[in-house]
């Protein structure tokens, strides 16, 4: 890029550990993924199109690219100006990174999302165990009624080994968050603004928590505060990262409905928690479960439904303590397995097991349990016994 017409960060913020500056630029621009996808495929790299936005030589070119209107190009070069120190300050102190959609870290349910985001703000951790994602969404002004339940819900999954996704608004996403940090499991935040701008600020101290059990995403660039269109950007996100999504207590014309409607066209599972037929935050839930959404009433309907798919769902009841209290059971899905392999080897148990039991547990055929076995024992986390048994090593 033309040093001479680019804004230099200060050098009190080094460059050294972020080599993705293109992509830090072009995320100021607040390009829907669909026109930056367009617009990658024809410049091939964000500093290309950054280039050629401020050497104005290729102004006709530019706007004929798909994606690029005489407004876009505006913002590109102001991009393309723009001085990173603040954004670049705020990721090194918030320890922000930025994924890109080849990256083995980028979680793999979003990937297969139409348009999914050529690139994410993140800030914690995304593990393998993390595939397997439930979103609850609710609206923000929540009953006790629906925040009890929204908890609940999280903490239930949570206690499954599902990792719980929301987007940390007021009422009940962040019951939902609350509720799978209360049981010691991993919850997903996606916000609407910079990582380093927590919306609502009353989330400041959530948001770290959950940065350190789990992680927070956003397509919006550190210092970015949020604007109301954001919000239905990032419901998309909230989805695509799920296998289902569960609403409880949504007004007819809740965000939360979007994020159900961006579930469907993804073809993931939308549940529906029925409330009081009085309030108003009823009537969005209703709704759908007349529109043919899955009414679940516990956690069990949900993980029922979600069996039926790809993915490592744990049917196994919190087990009880010697005081006759429920205690949390949480299933220890491996990060160095793949999810079929996961799959199996939550079926296994300290005593052997038949295989063709392993096989109906596990939803799989013959081929593909035998397959998952012999990964297992190669990996020393399953043992063969006479008469096709097997058993966990670990």
């Amino acid at each position: 890029m033309n040093d001479s017409l680019i804004t230099k960060t200060e050098n009190n913020v080094s460059h050294q550990a972020f080599n993705r500056e293109g992509w830090l630029r072009l995320a100021f621009v607040g390009l829907p993924a669909g026109r930056c996808a367009a617009i990658i495929e024809r410049w091939k790299t964000p500093e290309a199109v950054l280039e050629a936005a401020v050497s104005q030589r290729s102004d006709d070119e530019l706007l004929a690219t798909r994606g690029i209107t005489p407004t876009t190009l505006e913002r590109l070069r102001g991009a393309a100006r723009r001085d990173l120190t603040p954004a670049l300050a705020a990721m090194q102190e918030h320890s922000i990174r930025l994924l890109l959609l080849e990256d083995e870290e980028y979680p793999q349910a979003l990937r297969s999302i139409p348009d999914p985001p050529l690139y994410l703000f993140v800030r914690g951790t995304v593990e393998a165990r993390d595939e397997v994602a439930v979103a609850i969404v609710g609206t923000r002004h929540a009953t006790e009624y629906g925040k009890g339940l929204a908890n609940r819900f999280g903490s239930d999954l949570a206690r499954r080994g599902v990792t719980v996704v929301s987007g940390l608004a007021r009422g009940i996403d962040t019951a939902a968050h609350r509720g799978a940090l209360e049981a010691g499991g991993r919850t997903f935040a996606v916000c609407g603004c910079g990582l380093d701008v927590v919306y609502p600020s009353e989330n400041k101290g959530l948001m770290e928590e959950i940065a350190q059990n789990g992680a927070a995403f956003s397509e919006f660039a550190p210092t970015v505060h949020p604007e109301s269109w954001h919000f239905p950007a990032r419901n998309r996100i909230i989805s695509g990262l799920s296998a289902g999504t569960i609403v409880v207590e949504a007004a007819e014309k809740s965000g939360a409905l979007i994020t159900s409607d961006f579930a469907l066209e993804q073809n993931r599972e939308v549940f529906a928690v029925p409330g009081n037929v009085h309030k108003v935050q009823s009537r969005g839930c209703h709704s759908l479960i007349k529109q043919g959404a899955t009414l679940v009433e516990n956690v069990d309907d949900v993980i029922t439904a979600l069996n039926n798919q790809a993915l490592p769902f744990v049917q196994a009841e919190p087990k009880a303590s010697a005081k006759g209290e429920k205690q949390a059971a949480l299933p220890g899905l491996r990060a160095d397995l793949t999810p079929d392999e996961n799959r199996v080897y939550l079926t296994l148990e300290v005593e052997p097991r038949h295989i063709d039991e392993l096989a109906i547990a596990a939803k799989m055929n013959a081929g593909e349990i035998n397959a998952a076995l012999v990964m297992l024992e190669i990996k020393g986390v399953a043992r063969r016994h006479p008469g096709n048994l097997f058993a966990r090593a670990d």
